[in-house]
């Protein structure tokens, strides 16, 4: 009679079976923090790192980002200029364009390097922002809005131009690796879109 717990054990000499255990390995998290960083000012709502791996900024429920040194845990500049709770970050894919968006709908563009604003509070709409993402050559803005829309800015001029109106709340905007669709996500379905064109590709119900 074969024993189960002998028969549910790990063959070590299977090379499948300990190529499995490694992969499995790789999913477990660790818990213990690399390095804590501390401010004793506000709420954290989001949180983006550069693309060198070297900075981050984080948007607060105070108004204000901070941009963070990832080597030293330090901030390195606090950052005011809205005038509401900051809610959304995003930082283009060449690192030389921070937005943040926040709780009555402005943006705010940043230089990259320096951290000085780019822009005035831009109103872009009507109630909150949530969600912001740079085209691939970060020359356009998209933000999505609880008021149901899509919005496009240029990076150059920060006009807004003509909108994608949705069919719902608009949740997360992202676009595609090399800019040529964008996904929106609302609390009713995901769209997918030609960004140059503003044509609804494809559309996914929600149960």
């Amino acid at each position: 009679m074969v024993d189960q717990h002998e028969n549910a054990s790990l063959d070590t000499h299977d090379p499948s079976t300990v190529l499995n255990t490694s992969t499995m390995s790789l999913f477990i998290p660790s818990t213990i923090p690399i390095r804590p960083f501390e401010d004793d000012e506000g709420t954290i709502e989001a949180v983006t790192v550069f693309p060198d791996k070297r900075r981050m900024v984080t948007d607060s429920n105070d108004y204000m980002l901070r941009l963070w040194d990832l080597e030293t845990g330090i901030v390195l500049k606090k950052m005011e200029g809205h005038r509401s709770v900051v809610q959304r970050l995003a930082i283009s894919r060449d690192g030389q364009i921070i937005a943040s968006g926040d709780g009555e709908g402005e943006i705010i563009g940043w230089h990259g390097e320096t951290s000085e604003s780019l822009t005035q509070p831009i109103k872009v709409h009507s109630n909150q922002i949530s969600s912001l993402d740079f085209s691939p050559n970060g020359t356009v803005l998209a933000t999505g809005g609880s008021d149901w829309t899509v919005k496009f800015g240029c990076t150059e001029t920060w006009e807004v131009q003509e909108p994608i109106v949705c069919g719902g709340s608009v949740h997360c905007v992202r676009y595609s690796p090399f800019g040529e669709l964008l996904a929106i996500a609302t609390d009713k379905h995901i769209e997918i879109y030609n960004p140059a064109t503003r044509e609804c590709v494809a559309s996914f119900e929600g149960d």
